[in-house]
C-alpha cells in the first residue's frame, strides 16, 4: 500500500481544533473590557490635561473607588490631606487588585485569541444582517448624544459616552473589517431583492406568499380597528350603556381574525387535496402507468405543477414509444440481415462440402477444413442472432411440459463430453438422483445448459475447477455453475447478459457475446429466472424453476 509522505506542522492540530464559543465570549468580554477601562484612563488624562482643576475630583472619584474616604480627612498645615498608613494600604490592595484583574482579562484575551476571533466572526456575521441605515441611525443618536454634552459638565454622562464610543467604534471596525458589504446591505437593496425573489418563484408560491400576507395584513388591521374602535366608544357612548356597546367593536374584530384563519386553513385544506392528487399521479406513473392523469381544477394554485406534470407524461410516453420502436426496428434489421446472410451462408457451406469429397493437395485441404471451420462459426451466429430476435420480440415457439431438470442437465454433459474435455478443466458435478420436475420447455433449457457450459471452456482460467450443483430450496430448483474466469472481469452480472457482451474484451475467443443473453431470453420465455453474480475474477450463473407442485414463491435473485 502506498503511503504518500508529507511534513506535520506542529501547530496543524491547534489550528483544527473546533473553536469553544463560551471559551470566545469570556475572551471577547474581558477584551471589551481593557477596551473600556483603557477608554476611562485616557478620559481622564484629556480632562486633567485640559483642565487641571478635574485633578481633585479624579483623586476623589480613586478615593471612592478604594470605598475608605473620610469626610473630614486630616489636613496639613498647607491644607493637603495627610494619608494615614491603614488607608494607605488599603490603596495600594485596591490598585494591586485592579491591576490583578486588567492581568487576568488580559492573559485570557491572549490565550483563547483563537476562539475570540471565532466570536468575533459570529457577531459580525449578526452585525451584517442590520440594514445600512439602522447603523447609520445609530451613529447619528451617538453624535447627537455627544452634542448634548457640551453643555452639560457631568463627569458621569463623559465617561459613559467615552465607554460608548469605545463600544461602537468597536464594533463599527468589527462590522467593516469583516463585512465586504457594509453599505451594500440596505433597505432598498432588501427590497428589490425580495421583489427579484418574488417574481423568480412559481405561480403556487407567489400565490402562497399573497395569501399568508393577507392573512397578516387583515389580522392586524383587524387588531387595530378592534382597539381604536372601543377606545373611541368608551369615550363618545354615556356611562350606562358604554362598557356593553363597546365591546361589539373588539368582538367583531375577533370574529373576523378567527374567519381569516379559518379561510387560510380551508385554503391550505384544498392544497394540500390538490398535491395529493399530483402524488398519486406520481406514484401511478412510477409504477408504469403512463397513461395516469390528474384532475386538478384551474383555479387550484397548484394548477401549473399539474399541467407540467401532464406534460412531463406526456414526453416520457412518447420517449417510450420511440425507444420501443428504435428497438423493435434495429431488431428487424438484425433478423433481415441475418436471414440474407443465412441463404447464401448455406450455399457457402455446401460447396465446401463439395470441396472436401474431391482430391486436394494436403495445403489445400487445410485451406477447405479453415474454411469450413469459419463457415461453422458463422452459421451459429446466424442462428444465435435469430434466436435473440425471437426471444426479444416474443414470436419464440415454447413446448412447455414437466420435465426433471437434473436428468436433462447431465444428458447436456453427456452429449458435451468432448468439449469438456479438450477444455482440460476439472467439472465438479453434483446432481441428486430425486426428480425435480419443472413446467419448461426441454429444447431450450438444453440450449440454456449447452451455452453456460460452453462459456465455462471458452472463458475458464486453465485447469481450475468447475462446480456445478443442482439443489431444491423453498419451492425453487436452482442450477449453479460456478468458474475462475482466465481475464479480469470488469463488469458486472447484468451488463455480462447483454447482446453482444463479451468477458474478453480483447476478444481473443470465438465467442459471439449472445451466449448468457440467449440462455437469460430462453430461461425468461420459460416462466424461469436467470442471473449472474461476479465476485472478482468469480463467475457464477443461476438458473432457477419453480417445482412442480411445490411452494408457490415468487422468484427473487
Amino acid at each position: 500500500m502506498d503511503i504518500n509522505s508529507r511534513s506535520i506542522d506542529p501547530g496543524e492540530h491547534l489550528r483544527s481544533r473546533p473553536s469553544n464559543a463560551f471559551k470566545g465570549l469570556i475572551s471577547w468580554l474581558c477584551l471589551l473590557f481593557i477596551l473600556c477601562a483603557v477608554s476611562l484612563l485616557l478620559v481622564f488624562a484629556v480632562m486633567v490635561l485640559v483642565s487641571p482643576g478635574v485633578t481633585e475630583y479624579a483623586t476623589d472619584s480613586v478615593h471612592e473607588f478604594a470605598g475608605s474616604v473620610p469626610r473630614n480627612p486630616v489636613q496639613s498645615p498647607d491644607g493637603a490631606p495627610i494619608e494615614t498608613p491603614d488607608l494607605a494600604y488599603e490603596y495600594g490592595v485596591k490598585i494591586a487588585s485592579a491591576v490583578a484583574v486588567l492581568l487576568t482579562a488580559l492573559i485570557l484575551v491572549f490565550v483563547f485569541r483563537r476562539d475570540r476571533r471565532a466570536f468575533e466572526a459570529v457577531v459580525a456575521r449578526w452585525l451584517g444582517w442590520i440594514w445600512m441605515e439602522v447603523k447609520l441611525l445609530v451613529i447619528a443618536g451617538f453624535c447627537i448624544f455627544l452634542m448634548s454634552l457640551v453643555d452639560n459638565s457631568s463627569t458621569e454622562l463623559t465617561m459613559a459616552a467615552g465607554v460608548l464610543g469605545v463600544l461602537l467604534l468597536y464594533l463599527l471596525c468589527l462590522d467593516v473589517g469583516r463585512n465586504r458589504r457594509f453599505f451594500g446591505h440596505n433597505i432598498i437593496h432588501s427590497v428589490l431583492l425580495r421583489v427579484n425573489d418574488f417574481h423568480s418563484m412559481t405561480t403556487f408560491q407567489q400565490r402562497a406568499l399573497r395569501r399568508a400576507y393577507s392573512v397578516i395584513v387583515v389580522g392586524a388591521a383587524l387588531v387595530a380597528f378592534g382597539l381604536f374602535g372601543y377606545s373611541v366608544l368608551v369615550n363618545i357612548l354615556p356611562p350606562p350603556h358604554r362598557d356593553k356597546l363597546a365591546l361589539t367593536v373588539p368582538f367583531i374584530s375577533i370574529v373576523g381574525i378567527i374567519g381569516t384563519v379559518w379561510w387560510y386553513i380551508l385554503s391550505l385544506k384544498r392544497d394540500l387535496r390538490d398535491w395529493n392528487l399530483l402524488m398519486d399521479q406520481i406514484t401511478e406513473m412510477y409504477g408504469g402507468n403512463l397513461d395516469a392523469v390528474n384532475h386538478v381544477p384551474p383555479t387550484s394554485n397548484l394548477y401549473d405543477c399539474a399541467m407540467q406534470l401532464n406534460m412531463i407524461r406526456t414526453g416520457v410516453q412518447k420517449a417510450v414509444e420511440e425507444g420501443t420502436k428504435a428497438d423493435r426496428t434495429k431488431i428487424e434489421l438484425i433478423t433481415n440481415v441475418s436471414h440474407d446472410i443465412k441463404t447464401p451462408l448455406t450455399s457457402v457451406i455446401s460447396y465446401v462440402e463439395l470441396l472436401k469429397k474431391e482430391e486436394l493437395s494436403p495445403a489445400a485441404r487445410d485451406y477447405v477444413e479453415i474454411l469450413s471451420g469459419k463457415a461453422q462459426r458463422l452459421s451459429g451466429i446466424v442462428q444465435d442472432v435469430f434466436e435473440v430476435s425471437k426471444a426479444t420480440t416474443g414470436n419464440i415457439s415454447l413446448n412447455l411440459e414437466d420435465l426433471d431438470i437434473g436428468r436433462l442437465l447431465k444428458q447436456t454433459f453427456g452429449e458435451m463430453e468432448e468439449v469438456i474435455e479438450r477444455s482440460k478443466l476439472q467439472f465438479r458435478v453434483d446432481i441428486p438422483e430425486t426428480p425435480m420436475l419443472v413446467h419448461a420447455d426441454g429444447q431450450r433449457m438444453y440450449r440454456v445448459f449447452q451455452n453456460l457450459i460452453r462459456n465455462c471452456t471458452q472463458y475458464s482460467l486453465e485447469g481450475s475447477r468447475v462446480y456445478v450443483s443442482l439443489v431444491a430450496q423453498s419451492g425453487l430448483a436452482s442450477v449453479s455453475i460456478r468458474n475462475i474466469s482466465k481475464t479480469e472481469i470488469t463488469m458486472n452480472g447484468e451488463d455480462l447478459t447483454a447482446r453482444f457482451v463479451r468477458g474478453d474484451q480483447n476478444r481473443t475467443t470465438e465467442g459471439s457475446g449472445l451466449g448468457l443473453s440467449i440462455a437469460k431470453s430462453f430461461t425468461e420465455a420459460c416462466g424461469g429466472r436467470f442471473f449472474v453474480r461476479t465476485d472478482g475474477d468469480l463467475f457464477v450463473a443461476t438458473v432457477q424453476f419453480p417445482l412442480v407442485g411445490g411452494e408457490e414463491q415468487k422468484l427473487q435473485a
